[in-house]
């Protein structure tokens, strides 16, 4: 028996509507009626009766929506209680990154979870932020950074301010001081998967942009710039690395600053495993920062 099922039943039966109970749950009415339905296939039993006026609990569900009252508070107790003593905690936490490790902290991060919780592994996968925000949505991933706008089912919180450059091919004829004008006639690599790289570049440099090439991957924009396909995006710290062995070229006529954010899932938030990385992800940038 799952207990968001059981989070399920019970905001149903206060609320008497799926659409409330979703809300409350930071999901959809279609999920949570799945979680009802699987928890009466799985008590074998129905617990509500679907009338014109809304959800109504049947006289065995009233009689089950006691013992489920009992059971949450008994489970968030529990949950609490390894909140406090997350050293203790058994769990592997799935990890998405929008960027390579190094300006992420992640080896500050893999130190600090040895010391302070070392039953905590990392499953670290690399994905762009639209792909980071659908896996926390469908709980494939327990936490990961983005950037961009942060959806009603996710809580997040500001890490810090990132700084987004233009590079371009190292032998390129655009210079420092070439009008942003000339930028919009030159092949853009863009990001896809709704980038707020992408939103920005259509501000600036309207929607006549070339792009006839989009890669979510950091890496393999960067690769395709230094072969000369286009220019393109990149967080400053990785541009400056590749400019200084004379890769790629810098252009800081576009450059703009985005908060990059780490989030999980609101409905997870007080999982004993959430707790503790959330606390150390606010230790890790407050020390970086």
């Amino acid at each position: 028996m799952e207990f968001y099922h059981l989070r399920s039943f019970v905001l149903v039966a206060k609320t008497g509507n799926l659409t409330l109970a979703a809300k409350h749950l930071y999901t959809t009415p279609p999920a949570v009626s799945a979680h009802i339905k699987a928890l009466e296939q799985e008590l074998k039993t129905a617990l509500f009766t679907r009338t014109s006026k809304g959800m109504q609990l049947t006289e065995k569900g009233r009689l089950l929506l006691t013992k489920a009252e009992k059971t949450l508070d008994s489970a968030l107790e529990m949950v609490n209680l390894a909140a406090e003593h997350q050293n203790e905690i058994i769990a592997n936490f799935r990890l998405g990154i929008n960027q390579p490790p190094g300006p992420l902290n992640i080896n500050q991060l893999l130190d600090n979870l040895k010391e302070n919780c070392p039953g905590i592994s990392l499953d670290i996968q690399s994905k762009s932020s639209g792909e980071i925000i659908a896996a926390l949505s469908a709980g494939t991933l327990d936490g990961g950074y983005l950037y961009g706008e942060i959806p009603e089912d996710l809580s997040a919180i500001t890490v810090k301010q990132q700084q987004i450059t233009t590079i371009t091919p190292v032998n390129s004829t655009l210079a420092a001081g070439a009008p942003v004008a000339a930028l919009c006639s030159q092949p853009w690599i863009t990001m896809g998967n709704n980038c707020p790289f992408d939103h920005f570049l259509q501000q600036k440099l309207s929607s006549d942009v070339i792009a006839n090439i989009k890669s979510s991957d950091d890496g393999s924009r960067l690769e395709l710039v230094k072969m000369g396909h286009g220019l393109s995006f990149l967080e400053k710290e990785q541009a400056q690395l590749h400019a200084q062995k004379r890769e790629i070229t810098l252009l800081p006529q576009l450059d703009f600053t985005l908060d990059l954010y780490f989030a999980v899932a609101k409905a997870r938030i007080n999982e004993p495993v959430i707790k503790a990385m959330l606390q150390e992800l606010r230790i890790l940038w407050q020390t970086a920062l």
